[in-house]
């Protein structure tokens, strides 16, 4: 279907088709004005009234040939059967360019620029975004491809693919933008927060090439555009991005939510067998062959694997020689809570220094013989005190937003020292554990 054309427009080319020399023969319009262009481009006209002022301009105003005043019936006839008003502004640039360049082509600009917000408005109300889906192995590397291949027909097509990957919220002095991606050690997609001029950085090197779009074909004299990136498509589409805010767990549709659920899932049958290494390890090593210890441990990471996002307030210190199996026990739960999990972590900045985003939205973590904290045991145990029991955490990383971010975390602190850290006589976030030696590993057996 032909596009109508709008009142203002219309006028215009009306007003502007006089001191034309008018033919009876159809040549193509750069060449010369034939009465049935005339007549196909004014029966268009969806007003009544302008579309009869253009006709009765026709003879009063132009020039017609013999054959095209002694055909004007004829022509009109058949006009009338191929309606299409852009015609006229066809006619007016090559037979009244003054005209044209004057009036007609900063009317057609403005119109262009009114369907384009009119289609931009209608998008941003019917466009549903999708959500960030940490199980969907779409990355941003996905998009690129698809990109550079001319795969997108469409900027809406577009925006579905990245709000797949990118929201923005409000903080604190700027806004702060998660994308997914993938992390190699872990093996899955995770969230990284980042400043906007970084994610401004990627975007830019996504070329959008539109599959089977036509290419202008480009004079001399014409400045070749700058090519469409994805940062483009974000900025002019950004309310599809926008969240109130980032939570480890909300049902709010508005808030990020970053747990998605873990990677492995849940059983229909328990293989007790499989299990039982696993439970001698934590009996007879761990525990030291404590009934009591055991059984807290148990109920400790059952806790922990059923109450995503919810802390114990209690951490669990290792303490033996190395090679007993104690970090073979925490990377089984840093496994069964990868994309949430610190499997190991050697220094106290990682927790309140410069580089301390390790930390954001991490459910399990292990600490490894924590370095840099001046030889204070009682330091360590303030420290950990504080990570342990408080509910929110400073996020102070370098060339990152600065944020408050939830504290989910629960800490396991592995250690062959034989004092690792200085606890208070009626402590009660911690449970020491001192680990019995009954299957050591050496160096050779490895």
């Amino acid at each position: 279907t032909i596009e109508q054309m709008n009142d203002e427009l219309a006028q215009a080319c009306v007003d502007g088709l006089k001191n034309l020399d008018i033919h009876n023969y159809p040549q193509p319009i750069n060449m010369e004005v034939s009465l049935l262009s005339i007549f196909c481009g004014l029966y268009g006209i969806s007003n009544e009234a302008i579309r009869s002022e253009g006709m009765n301009n026709i003879r009063q105003f132009n020039k017609l040939s013999a054959n095209a005043d002694k055909n004007y019936g004829q022509a009109s006839s058949n006009g009338e059967r191929k309606p299409n008003p852009w015609i006229l502004t066809k006619i007016l640039r090559y037979h009244n360019k003054d005209y044209y360049e004057q009036i007609i082509k900063p009317l057609l600009k403005k119109n262009y620029e009114a369907k384009k917000k009119e289609k931009q408005i209608l998008i941003n109300q019917t466009l549903i975004p999708n959500k960030i889906d940490l199980t969907d192995d779409f990355t941003l590397l996905d998009m690129q491809e698809k990109a550079a291949n001319g795969e997108y027909e469409n900027e809406e097509q577009i925006v579905m693919d990245l709000t797949r990957l990118l929201v923005y919220y409000e903080g604190e002095t700027e806004d702060i933008y998660a994308i997914k991606g993938y992390d190699a050690i872990c093996d899955t997609q995770v969230l990284y927060h980042k400043l906007e001029g970084t994610i401004y950085k990627q975007l830019e090197k996504i070329n959008i090439n539109f599959k089977n779009k036509k290419n202008d074909e480009k004079t001399e004299d014409k400045k070749e555009s700058k090519p469409l990136t994805a940062k483009h498509i974000f900025k002019k589409y950004a309310s599809k991005f926008v969240k109130k805010g980032c939570k480890f767990i909300s049902e709010d549709p508005k808030i990020l939510t970053v747990f998605q659920g873990y990677k492995y899932k849940k059983l229909d049958t328990i293989d007790y067998e499989c299990l039982q290494m696993y439970f001698d390890l934590i009996k007879e090593t761990i525990a030291a062959g404590d009934e009591r210890v055991y059984e807290y441990i148990l109920n400790w990471i059952a806790w922990l694997i059923q109450n995503p996002g919810k802390k114990s307030r209690a951490a669990i210190v290792l303490q033996g020689r190395q090679g007993i199996g104690k970090n073979r026990f925490t990377d089984v739960i840093a496994e069964l809570t990868s994309r949430y999990s610190c499997s190991n972590i050697t220094n106290i900045d990682e927790f309140t220094g410069r580089f301390n985003s390790v930390v954001e939205n991490k459910m399990f973590a292990v600490l490894n013989e924590m370095m840099n904290y001046n030889d204070s045991k009682k330091g360590v145990a303030t420290v950990m005190k504080s990570i342990i029991s408080d509910l929110t955490i400073r996020i102070n990383e370098k060339n990152q937003p600065r944020r408050t971010a939830e504290n989910v975390m629960n800490i396991i602190y592995v250690t062959n020292a034989d004092m690792p850290v200085q606890l208070d006589t009626d402590d009660r976030r911690h449970l020491v554990c001192a680990c019995k030696t009954v299957h050591q590993v050496s160096e050779e057996h490895k």
